[in-house]
């Protein structure tokens, strides 16, 4: 029996990768600001909710759910109900009477009685940089491994958004998630032009663990409501 997969839905990128993403993987959203890797991790529960009727949970440690859902209503991912979404509120009103100070734990109990009480078969988080501010990481290498087994040993296929620099470099804050996540999806900007420049976005597969991938870098639109990559054969065209 082959793996199964998840797709991304990003029109002619699933085909790059054997078709998808493989269920059960813990998956890095990775970029700059502005590269739309909420909108992206969206769009993946987004399209799978909708025409898969696979559920979706999607957790937001730092944007109000209202205004994460009116951006993507403006991208025309407004179906009620696609996606349910929890913010940090919610999850701490939730896990209050808890005794547990760290919040990757609290987190994951969390997580497993949403995955208990709904059966959610996609996770998105974001972010993992807003998680690691809840609390302090003793032991970084140990804790962010079984919180990534933790999400796996769940049955989750994980989306974990994570903010780089600038200056790009490390794809994780700590610089082991690279190590520790089944896959990097990389998100970010060029340059073009001359004296007038304008930013256009890529993605590139940098890693998929048990997938034979392209390893190239695609132009990245949004257009016809859904995310659109392009191959050099597209732009000889």
């Amino acid at each position: 029996m082959g793996i199964q997969r998840v797709r991304t839905f990003v029109h002619g990128l699933d085909e790059k990768m054997e078709g998808g993403i493989p269920k059960g993987s813990v998956n890095l959203i990775c970029g700059t600001a502005g590269t739309m890797k909420s909108s992206l991790a969206y769009s993946i529960l987004y399209h799978n909710a909708l025409s898969a009727g696979i559920p979706g949970l999607y957790v937001t440690l730092e944007q109000d759910p209202r205004s994460l859902l009116i951006h993507m209503e403006k991208l025309n991912m407004a179906k009620e109900g696609a996606v349910d979404i929890v913010s940090f509120n919610d999850i701490k009103e939730k896990v209050k009477e808890r005794r547990v100070e760290n919040w990757i734990q609290k987190l994951s109990g969390f997580l497993k009685e949403m995955k208990d009480e709904k059966k959610y078969e996609l996770l998105v988080i974001d972010s993992l940089n807003a998680l690691y501010s809840l609390t302090t990481i003793k032991d970084v290498r140990a804790e962010i491994y079984f919180f990534f087994k933790s999400l796996s040993d769940l049955g989750f296929t994980s989306f974990l958004i994570s903010e780089m620099p600038p200056e790009g470099g490390r794809y994780g804050e700590y610089g082991v998630e690279e190590f520790l996540s089944d896959g990097i999806i990389h998100l970010l900007f060029q340059r073009r032009g001359g004296i007038l420049t304008s930013l256009e976005r890529y993605i590139g597969i940098v890693k998929m663990r048990a997938t034979n991938h392209d390893t190239h870098y695609f132009p990245l639109l949004y257009q016809n409501d859904r995310f659109t990559i392009y191959t050099k054969e597209d732009l000889e065209l």
